[in-house]
């Protein structure tokens, strides 16, 4: 009770001196200093004032803090086992046993509550301009022109002059109150903070970042002549969609009052297998000023958007792809897979023999081969090889694919026997002889090169490294490998690794 009278005296003469020397508009800072002098700790003294926004109130509660400081020193932490009592419900421990107890228990618990949420408005205050300014640091590294920096917290900043209105500080105290519990919520993306994308780009990020770096102009935004000449090249290759482009447009120039000849079904079987997703098919009919009906899935060219500039320039663009060198690989290719497919078509045993219809003299031929290949090893033992008509990556030919077991001291003759069997002796006759139109290759190497049939008929499967596995397909002969000329021999010449334990490698072999 003597150290609570003690208390209010001094409040009141703190009171008294405050109200005499410094009157209601005092500056923030002045009356902090005002505290210090009275010899409160400055830290303490901030956040009294932050959470009073009062002087007079701000001493009363240093003074109370201070009075129960002393008395948890003289009893050696004192306050926390009062604690401890009142929820243990002892109340004989407590000191002065009687209700200054908890007035002062109170008063400090008030104390505690008002410093913490000074202390948690404070710190939220300070991680957002740490944000900001980490954000604008970013930018500024980035060299980004047109992000505009956050303006300073207030005019009096900008002069130097610190000091803030008490009525401010209490508006900025409560708001900084009901944003605290947020704050976190709040925080960037930590990318963005290290340098990450972020979003105030402005279009110019690439050019500033990589000024050497040129992105080529879209070929929808060049002119429609260069965009068909451009198709036009990339079609060189397809035979199908040159030749049915071809025809299309003949048709519309030649008549270009008929509907039936200005619409396309995409969903007809032929235009989807060999036009629509070949590259620069459509957007060459996008630049003819053909347009796609969505609802009908169709390609519409209106009567007064044929233009005889466009049509001109683009059936001469497709004559001109059909003199290429790509075309004419591809329209001996194409040639080629066909005659596979005849090929395959003919293939079977004795039974699909009749069923086709063959001839007497044909089926012998075929059970010659077929009774010159050795015994077929048990399933599990051998070497799997595998025949293949035709380049699968450019089409997939029904029953041009064989497959058998042979022992790894069988040579490429008896494969070769067995292909025959198979398939016929057109295969054998254009493989090997004078003509050699087609030719065998190992497709487990690359680049895939012929095998010489004749040179190494007599090899075995695993010094030709086809054991324990091996693929080969029949491709079209280039022309260096059909005339044996010397053009081009260099590329069978290459050097490389054996597949498989006792093989040859590629230079002996090629």
């Amino acid at each position: 009770m003597v150290l609570k009278k003690f208390s209010d005296r001094l409040v009141s003469a703190g009171v008294t001196a405050a109200n005499a020397l410094f009157p209601n508009n005092v500056a923030y800072d002045d009356a902090l200093r005002h505290l210090e002098s009275m010899g409160f700790h400055p830290e303490r003294a901030r956040h009294a004032l932050n959470a009073t926004n009062d002087v007079e109130r701000a001493a009363e509660l240093l003074l109370l803090g201070g009075a129960n400081d002393d008395d948890d020193d003289g009893g050696g932490g004192g306050m926390h086992r009062r604690r401890w009592q009142r929820r243990a419900g002892n109340d004989e421990n407590a000191n002065d046993g009687g209700g200054g107890t908890n007035v002062a228990a109170h008063n400090d618990e008030q104390m505690r509550r008002a410093v913490e949420e000074s202390m948690m408005s404070e710190e939220s205050r300070r991680m957002r301009e740490a944000e900001a300014a980490s954000i604008l640091e970013v930018i500024d590294s980035t060299g980004m022109g047109g992000v505009e920096k956050m303006p300073p917290r207030s005019a009096k900043a900008t002069t130097g002059d610190t000091r803030e209105d008490p009525s401010a500080i209490d508006d900025k105290n409560n708001r900084a109150r009901k944003k605290a519990p947020i704050a976190p919520a709040r925080r960037e993306n930590p990318s963005r903070l290290v340098g990450g994308p972020t979003r105030h780009t402005n279009g110019t990020t690439l050019e500033r970042t990589h000024p050497a770096a040129q992105i080529p102009e879209k070929l929808s935004n060049k002119s429609k002549e260069e965009q068909i000449l451009r198709c036009a090249n990339r079609l060189k290759s397809h035979v199908m969609a040159v030749d049915t482009l071809h025809r299309a447009l003949t048709s519309v120039r030649n008549s270009p009052s008929e509907p039936k000849y200005r619409v396309i079904d995409r969903t007809n079987a032929n235009y989807a297998k060999f036009v629509r997703d070949k590259p620069g098919a459509e957007d060459m009919l996008l630049a003819m000023n053909y347009r796609i009906d969505r609802a009908k899935d169709e390609l519409r060219l209106e009567r007064h958007l044929v233009d005889d500039a466009l049509l001109y320039l683009g059936i001469s663009s497709l004559e001109q792809a059909r003199e290429s060198e790509e075309y004419s690989m591809g329209k001996r290719s194409r040639a080629f897979h066909l005659e596979m497919r005849r090929v395959a078509s003919g293939s079977g045993g004795a039974g699909a023999m009749r069923r086709i219809g063959m001839t007497e003299s044909e089926t012998s031929i075929r059970l010659a081969y077929m009774g010159k290949c050795p015994k077929e090893p048990p399933e599990g033992r051998g070497a799997r090889i595998e025949v293949i008509l035709g380049d699968e990556s450019e089409e997939k030919i029904e029953g041009g694919r064989v497959v058998r077991r042979f022992d790894g001291d069988d040579t490429l003759e008896d494969v070769l026997n067995w292909i025959g069997g198979c398939y016929g002796n057109e295969i054998l006759e254009k493989v090997r002889g004078e003509s050699r139109v087609w030719c065998l290759c190992d497709l487990n190497n690359y680049p895939i090169l012929p095998l010489d049939v004749e040179r190494h008929g007599k090899k075995t499967l695993q010094y030709l490294g086809l054991f324990p596995s091996g693929k080969l397909g029949v491709r079209l002969s280039d022309d260096s490998w059909r005339d044996r000329t010397g053009g081009g021999r260099e590329i069978y010449n290459v050097h490389g690794s054996a597949r498989g334990l006792g093989a040859a490698s590629r230079s002996m072999l090629h």
